[in-house]
């Protein structure tokens, strides 16, 4: 009997050239359908933050300042602040959105509260001040800064104890990569 010693030769040719039509019409769909728009741009480093708290007697301010890390465009960014305790009020959760663009003193107002409205609105913008200067970018040294209003009482002996808060949680997103980029959790 006659033995044909070729026979794998065409069929490895074949599973080849299947293959290389896979992967060109893989490679081709991911340009012409769009799948790279998809794809998120990673989210900034922000190394490290600082938070401070003070509840004091008069108004309760929240301060988180960039240490280390990249720069951050404030319009790139928002806070989620919550609020609970043993109050019947709570829980609060309060998100700020559409952040100010221009700078120092701007006022944070009814256009910037997403959700529950426990966030002071006053007219002291100096405890309202998203980024210290005109830079627009949250970057190291720089300090954000808001204050909470008294529907969550954060105070040593609150005044009404359906508003009594025992802790307070800070969580700052960077928007366009969906990250959270600073978490703070304060009991005070």
């Amino acid at each position: 009997m006659y033995k044909q010693n070729r026979a794998a030769t065409p069929v490895i040719a074949t599973i080849l050239m299947v293959a290389i039509v896979v992967v060109l019409a893989a490679t081709i769909s991911v340009f012409f359908l769009g799948v790279t728009e998809d794809v998120n741009e990673p989210a900034p480093n922000v190394a490290d933050t600082t938070g401070e708290f003070e509840p004091g007697a008069d108004k309760q301010v929240v301060r988180i300042t960039h240490i280390a890390g990249d720069s951050v465009p404030v319009e790139e960014i928002e806070i989620i602040i919550r609020a609970s305790g043993p109050g019947d009020d709570l829980p609060l959760e309060a998100r700020l959105v559409d952040l100010p663009s221009d700078g120092f003193g701007t006022k944070i107002d009814d256009t910037n509260i997403e959700g529950d409205d426990f966030l002071d609105q006053g007219t002291d913008t100096d405890d309202q001040i998203i980024v210290e200067e005109d830079s627009n970018i949250w970057e190291t040294s720089d300090t954000i800064q808001f204050v909470i209003a008294v529907d969550a009482d954060f105070r040593d002996s609150p005044v009404n104890s359906d508003n009594e808060a025992d802790t307070l949680e800070v969580i700052i997103i960077h928007t366009p990569s969906d990250t959270i980029i600073s978490e703070h959790e304060f009991t005070p």
